[in-house]
Protein backbone atom coordinates (compact mmCIF):
# COMPACT_ATOMS: atom_id res chain seq x y z
CA UNK A 1 0.00 0.00 0.00
CA UNK A 2 1.37 3.40 -0.98
CA UNK A 3 1.60 6.31 1.40
CA UNK A 4 -0.14 9.57 0.56
CA UNK A 5 3.23 11.17 -0.22
CA UNK A 6 4.19 8.31 -2.55
CA UNK A 7 0.88 8.54 -4.35
CA UNK A 8 0.42 12.33 -4.63
CA UNK A 9 3.92 13.68 -4.00
CA UNK A 10 5.48 15.15 -0.87
CA UNK A 11 4.56 18.80 -1.55
CA UNK A 12 0.91 17.89 -2.10
CA UNK A 13 0.81 15.60 0.95
CA UNK A 14 2.25 18.31 3.20
CA UNK A 15 -0.73 20.58 2.44
CA UNK A 16 -3.06 18.00 3.97
CA UNK A 17 -6.08 15.99 2.91
CA UNK A 18 -9.80 16.16 3.54
CA UNK A 19 -12.07 13.21 4.17
CA UNK A 20 -14.95 13.04 1.73
CA UNK A 21 -17.37 10.13 2.03
CA UNK A 22 -17.83 8.18 -1.19
CA UNK A 23 -21.59 8.30 -0.61
CA UNK A 24 -21.33 12.09 -0.97
CA UNK A 25 -19.31 11.79 -4.18
CA UNK A 26 -21.86 9.32 -5.54
CA UNK A 27 -24.98 10.99 -4.10
CA UNK A 28 -26.55 11.98 -7.43
CA UNK A 29 -26.58 8.39 -8.67
CA UNK A 30 -28.88 7.48 -5.76
CA UNK A 31 -31.33 10.36 -6.35
CA UNK A 32 -34.10 10.61 -8.92
CA UNK A 33 -33.82 13.19 -11.69
CA UNK A 34 -35.97 15.75 -9.85
CA UNK A 35 -33.77 15.73 -6.75
CA UNK A 36 -30.25 15.59 -8.21
CA UNK A 37 -27.86 18.32 -7.18
CA UNK A 38 -26.29 20.72 -9.65
CA UNK A 39 -22.54 20.55 -10.13
CA UNK A 40 -22.13 23.74 -8.07
CA UNK A 41 -24.29 22.40 -5.22
CA UNK A 42 -22.38 19.14 -5.06
CA UNK A 43 -19.04 20.92 -5.23
CA UNK A 44 -20.07 23.27 -2.43
CA UNK A 45 -20.99 20.26 -0.26
CA UNK A 46 -17.58 18.74 -1.00
CA UNK A 47 -15.86 22.04 -0.14
CA UNK A 48 -17.81 22.28 3.12
CA UNK A 49 -16.93 18.68 3.99
CA UNK A 50 -13.29 19.47 3.22
CA UNK A 51 -13.43 22.42 5.62
CA UNK A 52 -14.99 20.38 8.43
CA UNK A 53 -12.04 19.20 10.48
CA UNK A 54 -13.62 18.38 13.85
CA UNK A 55 -17.13 17.09 14.54
CA UNK A 56 -18.06 19.93 16.90
CA UNK A 57 -16.31 22.72 14.94
CA UNK A 58 -18.59 23.75 12.11
CA UNK A 59 -16.95 24.76 8.82
CA UNK A 60 -17.20 28.47 8.01
CA UNK A 61 -15.74 29.34 4.60
CA UNK A 62 -17.06 32.64 3.30
CA UNK A 63 -19.29 32.87 0.22
CA UNK A 64 -16.36 34.49 -1.59
CA UNK A 65 -14.01 31.65 -0.64
CA UNK A 66 -16.55 29.06 -1.80
CA UNK A 67 -17.03 30.96 -5.06
CA UNK A 68 -13.29 31.03 -5.76
CA UNK A 69 -12.80 27.36 -4.83
CA UNK A 70 -15.78 26.24 -6.93
CA UNK A 71 -15.09 28.52 -9.90
CA UNK A 72 -18.52 30.14 -9.76
CA UNK A 73 -19.88 33.57 -8.84
CA UNK A 74 -20.80 34.54 -5.28
CA UNK A 75 -24.40 34.85 -6.46
CA UNK A 76 -24.32 31.23 -7.65
CA UNK A 77 -22.96 30.20 -4.24
CA UNK A 78 -25.79 32.10 -2.49
CA UNK A 79 -28.39 30.35 -4.66
CA UNK A 80 -26.78 26.93 -4.22
CA UNK A 81 -26.49 27.30 -0.43
CA UNK A 82 -30.12 28.42 -0.23
CA UNK A 83 -31.20 25.40 -2.28
CA UNK A 84 -29.10 23.03 -0.13
CA UNK A 85 -30.86 24.49 2.92
CA UNK A 86 -34.29 24.05 1.29
CA UNK A 87 -33.42 20.41 0.54
CA UNK A 88 -32.51 19.91 4.19
CA UNK A 89 -28.89 18.97 3.47
CA UNK A 90 -27.27 21.77 5.49
CA UNK A 91 -28.17 24.40 8.07
CA UNK A 92 -26.65 27.84 7.73
CA UNK A 93 -25.69 29.31 11.11
CA UNK A 94 -25.00 32.98 11.76
CA UNK A 95 -21.57 33.55 13.25
CA UNK A 96 -19.90 36.49 15.00
CA UNK A 97 -16.26 37.20 15.60
CA UNK A 98 -15.53 39.76 18.34
CA UNK A 99 -19.12 41.02 18.06
CA UNK A 100 -18.85 41.61 14.29
CA UNK A 101 -20.89 39.54 11.85
CA UNK A 102 -18.55 36.97 10.29
CA UNK A 103 -18.96 34.35 7.57
CA UNK A 104 -21.71 31.82 8.14
CA UNK A 105 -20.98 28.46 9.68
CA UNK A 106 -22.56 25.38 8.15
CA UNK A 107 -24.06 22.50 10.12
CA UNK A 108 -23.56 19.34 8.06
CA UNK A 109 -25.38 17.03 10.47
CA UNK A 110 -28.46 16.91 8.16
CA UNK A 111 -26.17 15.76 5.34
CA UNK A 112 -24.62 13.12 7.61
CA UNK A 113 -28.10 11.82 8.45
CA UNK A 114 -29.15 11.67 4.80
CA UNK A 115 -25.92 9.95 3.71
CA UNK A 116 -26.47 7.34 6.42
CA UNK A 117 -30.01 6.79 5.14
CA UNK A 118 -28.65 6.41 1.59
CA UNK A 119 -26.06 3.94 2.88
CA UNK A 120 -28.83 1.88 4.49
CA UNK A 121 -30.96 1.81 1.34
CA UNK A 122 -27.99 1.30 -1.01
CA UNK A 123 -25.48 -0.82 0.95
CA UNK A 124 -21.86 -0.85 -0.08
CA UNK A 125 -21.29 -3.51 -2.72
CA UNK A 126 -17.55 -3.49 -2.06
CA UNK A 127 -16.89 -3.33 1.70
CA UNK A 128 -13.29 -2.71 2.73
CA UNK A 129 -13.26 -4.41 6.12
CA UNK A 130 -11.87 -7.67 4.81
CA UNK A 131 -11.24 -10.47 7.30
CA UNK A 132 -7.54 -11.20 6.72
CA UNK A 133 -7.80 -14.74 8.10
CA UNK A 134 -10.48 -15.49 5.50
CA UNK A 135 -8.23 -14.09 2.77
CA UNK A 136 -5.36 -16.29 3.97
CA UNK A 137 -7.69 -19.32 3.99
CA UNK A 138 -8.88 -18.54 0.47
CA UNK A 139 -5.29 -17.98 -0.72
CA UNK A 140 -4.24 -21.28 0.89
CA UNK A 141 -7.09 -23.10 -0.83
CA UNK A 142 -6.21 -21.46 -4.15
CA UNK A 143 -2.56 -22.58 -3.84
CA UNK A 144 -3.61 -26.17 -3.14
CA UNK A 145 -5.91 -26.38 -6.20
Amino acid sequence: MYSVAEKWGKAVAERGFAQTPNYLLLLNQFLDDDHRLSAAELLILIQLAGSWWKKDDLPFPSMRTLAIRCGVSERQVHRAVSHLEELGLIKKMKRRSKGIIASNAYDLEPLVKILNEVATVFPNEFPRNVDKTKVKEIMGVAKND
